[in-house]
């Protein structure tokens, strides 16, 4: 064997690779719920914490209308396994639904019920902050709608 060569890559196909990378990102996720659910604390500061240190990441996006940011939030959710349903916008206002994020099977493995693990929807709220947009998110069932408007419009 070669040293320094990736011994998993012949062994592991990329769809393998990138489910598994999509079961850990969101599982590190509901794991920070449930680690300060036990400690008695809200977990959304933790989630707002993680929000506000990924805001450097964003600041190629800031003074783009919602539709752009959209496509990023969207991307990023997709990369966590969830299935966009629907998206939809404009200059002044996007909305995008996804399904299934996280999982009803993974909410039993980590013993969170849909409203605890609800917690990470907040993730995205000091990023479009910074962004000057008003964000904002609704489940209805296994759906669950993020919607991005420039701040200061009156609500549709």
């Amino acid at each position: 064997m070669e040293k320094g060569k990736n011994v998993a890559e012949p062994k592991f196909t990329y769809e393998q690779i990138r489910h598994q990378a999509q079961e850990n990102a969101i599982a590190f996720l509901l794991a920070s719920v449930v680690y300060f659910k036990e400690q008695g604390r809200p977990p959304h500061e933790f989630i707002a914490f993680i929000g506000n240190t990924l805001v450097p990441v964003w600041k190629k996006l800031k003074g783009h209308e919602p539709t752009v940011v959209m496509d990023s939030l969207a991307l990023h959710m997709v990369s966590l396994g969830g299935t966009l349903v629907s998206m939809t916008g404009n200059d002044d206002l996007a909305f995008a639904t996804f399904a299934r994020v996280p999982s009803s099977d993974l909410l039993k493995i980590f013993g969170l019920s849909r409203d605890e693990a609800d917690a990470i929807w907040d993730i995205f709220k000091p990023i479009a902050t910074f962004l000057n947009l008003e964000y904002t998110w609704s489940r209805e069932q296994d759906e669950v709608t993020l919607k991005l408007s420039r701040a200061g419009q009156p609500p549709a």
